[in-house]
């Protein structure tokens, strides 16, 4: 019941994380950070749809940028910053990266298929349209 009372997610003051728990997140976030790394080397690749690149960058940029945060949080925790290291931080992450993955999920599900479609069209109405030298 501790997780669910107010004044364990927003006092000012920072606690100590168990061990145990600061490893997980310190895995969690560099795992992140690793995997929008790869994201970053994919998404440069020319071998694949610009449109599902735009969604590689996205995601990469997503991931370096909440891993570099998450690391940062566990950091000021672990050294008891005051304000920095308190535990609402945690879910401020926990929204902003809800956000901003729904919002790459919605690129990647609305806005690709009808790019992909219009660009498909364009290409079919071109292709007996006459060339200019």
């Amino acid at each position: 019941m501790l997780l669910l009372s107010w004044s364990y997610w927003f006092s000012l003051q920072a606690r100590e994380l168990m061990p145990a728990a600061k490893l997980a997140m310190i895995a969690a976030f560099a795992a992140l950070f690793v995997l929008g790394v790869i994201a970053s080397i994919l998404a440069k690749k020319k071998s694949g749809s610009m449109l599902w690149a735009e969604g590689g960058k996205r995601f990469a940029s997503f991931g370096i940028k909440m891993g570099l945060l998450g690391l940062l949080l566990v950091f000021f925790t672990h050294e008891l910053v005051y304000f920095f290291g308190a535990r609402f931080w945690y879910l401020v992450w926990l929204v902003i990266a809800l956000w901003w993955l729904v919002a790459i999920v919605r690129y990647l599900i609305a806005v690709v298929p009808k790019q992909s479609a219009a660009f498909a069209e364009k290409a079919r109405i071109e292709k007996w349209l006459p060339k200019g030298k």
